[in-house]
């Protein structure tokens, strides 16, 4: 009885990591080349894209959560003229103000100046991206330059994204290199991918040599 229960356990989760792997291992993406490689640490550079933005004036779980359903409701219709839009990666955080995720608009509510973005198709314009139902909803070009950036799967928790962003600060200090704003969370899988396979990533714009 116990080799079936295993047996079924691990069929399961092989079943999961399959789903994990097909549907969201294809995700668009913003285009990057890899400049360097340092240590546990990569140097890429980006290509401009566009993100649709917001600052859910919330602080923790609750606003991620906030701010992801304003913009989810966004890519899924709540537009004009009602368009669904392709689901890509990352889903991005920033807690601090800075170049990083440029807003076009001020949130004074918002009390740690989070903002939350997800990335537009990248065979999309300003021009021809549907109009947001929500106010609270920006469409914006950005630039992220050159960027360092280190990785690492399971859940994307907060203390996680936290402690990574302290360590990889301290690779760029030994590097040589500066930042030149604040860090960005990047998540690049839903809630129920297979947790070793989940991506996330802590990005720190940094100055040119």
């Amino acid at each position: 009885m116990l080799y079936w229960t295993l047996g079924i356990v691990g069929s399961l989760i092989g079943v999961w990591a399959g789903y994990t792997h097909l549907y969201e291992g294809g995700l668009d993406e913003p285009a990057y080349s890899v400049v360097d490689q340092i240590g546990d640490f990569e140097i890429r550079q980006y290509e401009t894209f566009i993100i649709a933005s917001t600052q859910p004036g919330k602080t923790g779980d609750a606003g991620l959560n906030s701010g992801f359903r304003i913009l989810a409701g966004y890519i899924f219709g709540g537009n004009q003229p009602n368009e669904k839009l392709a689901m890509t990666a990352p889903v991005i955080q920033q807690n601090k103000k800075g170049e990083s995720i440029p807003m076009t608009a001020p949130v004074v509510s918002a009390p740690d100046d989070m903002s939350m973005a997800f990335v537009m198709p990248p065979n999309r314009s300003l021009e021809d991206l549907p109009i947001p139902n929500s106010s609270k909803v920006q469409l914006t070009e950005v630039d992220w330059g050159l960027m360092a950036v280190t990785r690492f799967s399971g859940r994307g928790k907060q203390a996680r994204f936290k402690a990574a962003e302290q360590t990889l600060l301290l690779d760029i200090e030994r590097a040589g290199k500066s930042p030149r704003g604040p860090a960005l969370y990047a998540q690049y899988n839903s809630p129920s991918a297979f947790p070793p396979l989940r991506r996330n990533e802590v990005l720190i714009p940094i100055a040119t040599d």
